[in-house]
Order: structure tokens, then sequence, then C-alpha cells
């Protein structure tokens, strides 16, 4: 007999498998992405079918709850092949942790087939007026919904209008009931469609709402012993990665065919190539090891029963910090070395410049998280957005 265990792995090796086949095609559809500006419907579909979205639901629910290992591979894989495609799988995938830390009975309406995929933004940009039911009347606008338009929920940040000390609740919305404005009008990152969106007066019962900064998740994997913005935030540093592993493999390619402008030597044959080449190399393998040694013992934490130290929290999000900071490092290495070929449209190294750099400027892994990670590796009390 088969053991659940062995089931689950196979599970997410299968959803591996379809990830592989999904990037091959994909990775002749960045144009096309970036010129309509959110994600094909085909493409979206394709990650439901692949099981890409419950990689991160509780398996109550009918999700994995995958290992650091599997979900990094995924979107490492996915954003090599298209940023856009990888960085809203990575804010689907972890946006679906929802279903763990609202109510079970909110979750089990949230997910009722196990196929549902949320999204949103944490940040408070809404109202949350108590109703006597004990649900909330929410109006509210917020930014940067990456890929929200494909979801099934909505979440957005708001603050509770009610006496007593101000509250900030996640309140889980239904898609159909969200105006989503079209002002996605970016440099980098341009498929993702993270555009604002709004509602006005729409209730939310209170099963469908969280307080983030005391959630109680009630299903009983390890992983959700982990506080929810180190749930969060760590993964999408595996998009600037895939990113960076694209760039290195278009320089590789390029530098075989290429012999620059006054030179009788390919690129390959360049000393300087050679070098450029070797230390993207090193920051994209460095930074993907120390990421998934971070996440590791997050998860290693969760499966003794215990939460992870400040200290582990702070090691995982200096590693996502450290590898973002390195993919980007990395991409202009390789651009660099392409010469005035980079500068090109039709040339992948342009968009994953522009797409890496979008990257940097997330709250979760940008610069900014060096001095949380410090202030708690000197023993200092954590900063709240740890």
């Amino acid at each position: 007999m088969v053991s659940a265990v062995a089931q689950e792995s196979d599970a997410v090796g299968a959803v591996i498998a379809a990830v592989a086949e999904i990037a091959g095609p994909l990775r002749d559809r960045g144009s096309e992405i970036e010129r309509d500006r959110r994600l094909p419907a085909d493409v979206v579909a394709g990650l439901r079918q692949a099981g890409v979205f419950r990689l991160w639901m509780p398996r109550e629910l009918g999700g994995l709850e995958a290992g650091p290992e599997a979900v990094l591979r995924v979107v490492e894989t996915l954003s090599a092949a298209d940023g856009s495609t990888g960085w809203c799988a990575a804010t689907g995938l972890a946006s679906n942790v929802v279903g763990a830390f609202v109510p079970e009975l909110g979750a089990r309406t949230l997910y009722p087939t196990g196929q549902e995929m949320a999204g949103g933004a944490l940040m408070p940009g809404g109202r949350a007026i108590p109703q006597p039911d004990g649900s909330y009347l929410v109006t509210g606008r917020w930014s940067f919904g990456s890929g929200v338009q494909h979801c099934d929920w909505v979440v957005g940040g708001a603050v509770v209008a009610a006496d007593g000390p101000p509250e900030v609740r996640a309140v889980v919305m239904p898609a159909s009931q969200i105006e989503f404005l079209d002002d996605w009008d970016v440099v980098g990152l341009q498929g993702t469609a993270s555009v604002d969106f709004r509602v006005e007066g729409i209730r939310v019962p209170a099963e469908h709402t969280l307080a983030p900064d005391r959630v109680s998740p009630w299903p009983a994997g390890p992983m959700w012993r982990i506080p929810l913005t180190s749930l969060l935030f760590p993964v999408l540093a595996a998009v600037p990665l895939g990113l960076a592993r694209r760039a290195v493999s278009e320089l590789r390619e390029l530098a075989q065919v290429k012999t620059p402008f006054r030179s009788g030597r390919l690129l390959a044959d360049r000393e300087v190539v050679q070098a450029g080449l070797a230390r993207a190399t090193a920051l994209i393998e460095s930074g993907h090891h120390y990421l998934q040694v971070g996440m590791q013992a997050l998860w290693q934490a969760g499966a003794a029963g215990q939460p992870p130290t400040v200290e582990q929290r702070a090691q995982a999000r200096l590693a996502a910090v450290h590898a973002t900071a390195g993919a980007a490092e990395a991409v202009l290495l390789c651009y660099r070395n392409a010469g005035s070929t980079a500068l090109h449209q039709s040339n992948p190294l342009q968009r994953l410049l522009r797409d890496v750099n979008a990257a940097t400027q997330h709250y979760g892994i940008s610069a900014v998280g060096y001095e949380m990670a410090g202030r708690a590796l000197l023993g200092m009390e954590p900063d709240p957005g740890l």
C-alpha cells in the first residue's frame, strides 16, 4: 500500500513535471505577455491545472503543503521562462495560505474544491465597519494586486472602524464584487497586471477575515507554525533567481555566436565575458542555496512543533534579500557583457533587466530587509515586519 507521504510526494513531483512542460513554450511568449500587461488565460489555466496554486494550500483543503525545495524549483522554473508568470505564480500560491489563517468554517467556504485561488494586498487600504451580525462592511482601494484579475478571492487589509485600539484585519472578498482599475503602467514585470482594485460597501463575513499580527492557524501541518510574513516573503526571491538563470542562459547562447564590433574573437573567447558569466553563476547558486537553507530551517522548526526563533526568521529574510540583490547583479552582468545586442526589444536580456529591478522594489525582498535582519541578529527587539 502506498503511504500518504509517498502520494503527496508524487503529487508535488507531478506539479514540478507539469511546470517544466509549461515553461518550454512560455519562454517565447514574453513579448506577448508584456504587451497585453497580463497573463494569457491559457497560461493561468495551465498553472491551475498543474496544481501550482495548491502547493501552499492546507492538506485539509486539498492542498499539498510542499516544502521549500519544490516551491523554489517551481517558481524559479516559471520565472526563467517568463518573469511575470513566475511572479504571479509565487504571489498566487503564497496568497492561498489564507486558507490556513481564517477560521476553518470560512476556509471551507472559500476553498470548496481545492482549486480556488486568492491574491491581493495586505496593506491597510480599506476601512471595515463592524456589523451587528459580526460581519464587516468594507470600503477601500488597494495597490499592487498582482494577478488579482485571475483570482476567485481577493484579499485587502482594512482598518476596523470601532472603539478601542486600532486594528487591521485582512478581509477576503469575492473577485466578482471587485472593481479592477486599468492603471498598471510600469517598466518591469508588466505582465503581472498588478493593478489597483477597490470596493464600496461590500459585506464580508467574520469568518472570511483575519488579524495578520495575531493569527491562529487551524490546520495541523508544520508550515502553519511559521509566522505569516516569514512564510510569505522568502518565496518571492525565487523570482529574481529564475530571471537571473535565464539571463545566464541567454548570455551563454549569445557568446557562442556573437563577434563584437572591431574584434576578431567570439564573446565566449573574451576573458571579461568568461569572468562575468562565472560571477553571475556564483551569485545565483549561492543565493539559491542560502535561501533554501533559510526556508528549510523554518520548516524544520515547524515540524518540531515550535515556531521558528527570531534568528531563524531573520536568516530567512536575509537570505531572501541577499538572493534578490545577487540575482539583480547577475542579470546586470549578463546584460552588460552582451553589449549593444541586449538593447533590442527582441532580446530577452533587456526585459530580464527591467523585471529583476522591478522585483527588488517589493517590500518583502527589498534592501530594507537588511536592516530588519541586522536588528534581530544584534539581539534587539525585532521589527514587526520581520
